[in-house]
This record gives structure tokens, sequence and C-alpha cells, in this order.
């Protein structure tokens, strides 16, 4: 009689490394981003809870401070985050703090800029970009937070 070989053949085990490496590609893509939104959500519902009696230009001045503290810089943040930053803040204890940004998840690195073709038609790089650009996330944050107080 023959014995059937039993557990993991070397085409499973390549399956399994193939669906682990890309489940760790887009982990290692996707989680720091979504980390950094965290960071911020964390900062903005603090400064809410903490920091309610400080005028629009206070919080604003005390922001990169308080992103810090989350060990965020606000420079390294996208431009877009600085512009639509939006802090409302009265004499009666209501605050509000929002932002939207948007950032890219490039999971096989951004793609070159220069697209030159060879002699001999496509070259491998422009086909290796057109591959780049497709393997992407697009990502849409908006932080918010805003204390309980009525705006009079």
């Amino acid at each position: 009689m023959k014995q059937h070989e039993k557990g993991f053949s070397i085409i499973k085990m390549m399956i399994w490394g193939m669906i682990i490496g890309a489940l760790g590609l887009y982990v290692t893509a996707v989680l720091p981003i979504y980390n950094t939104y965290w960071k911020i959500q964390g900062a903005f519902d603090g400064a809410i809870k903490n920091l309610s009696t400080l005028s629009e230009q206070g919080l604003r001045n005390r922001l990169p401070e308080l992103l810090k503290t989350q060990y965020l810089n606000l420079e390294s943040l996208p431009e877009e985050f600085r512009e639509n930053l939006e802090v409302i803040s009265n004499s009666e204890g209501y605050m509000k703090i929002s932002s939207s940004y948007h950032i890219t998840a490039w999971f096989l690195g951004q793609p070159d800029a220069i697209n030159a073709e060879s002699s001999k038609g496509v070259n491998l790089t422009t086909k290796w970009n057109h591959l780049r650009s497709q393997w992407k996330k697009e990502f849409e944050f908006k932080p918010y937070a805003e204390s309980a107080h009525e705006v009079p």
C-alpha cells in the first residue's frame, strides 16, 4: 500500500506565503496612515476636553504642541490639513476643531514622473510605473471634535 502524503506541499506553502505577504504589504502601507489619523483625532478630542477656555488664535498656536505630544509634527502632515483646519471658539466654552485631508497609499512605491519610450517601443520602466500607479488606495480623512455646548 502507498502512503498518502499529509501536510503542506510546496505549492500550498507558496500560495499561503503569497497571501500572507500581500496582507503584510497592505498592513504596512495602511496602518501608519490610520495611526496618524487616530493621533490627530486624539489631539482634537484632548483639546476640546482640556482647552475649551482658549481663543481661536490661542488654540491654533497650541495645536503644534498638542500634535507633538502625540509624536506628530504639523509639518509632516499634508498641506491640505493646514489649509482646511477650522477652529471655532467663543467665550461661553463652545469649541469646534476640524480639518480634512487626502492621502494616497502606494503599495509598490510612487511611480516615476518620467515615461520615456525606448526605440523598441514601451520600455520596462513605463510598464512598472503603470503597475505602480494601479496598486494604490486613496484615503479621505476628516478629523473632527466639538464641545457639547450649543452655539449662542
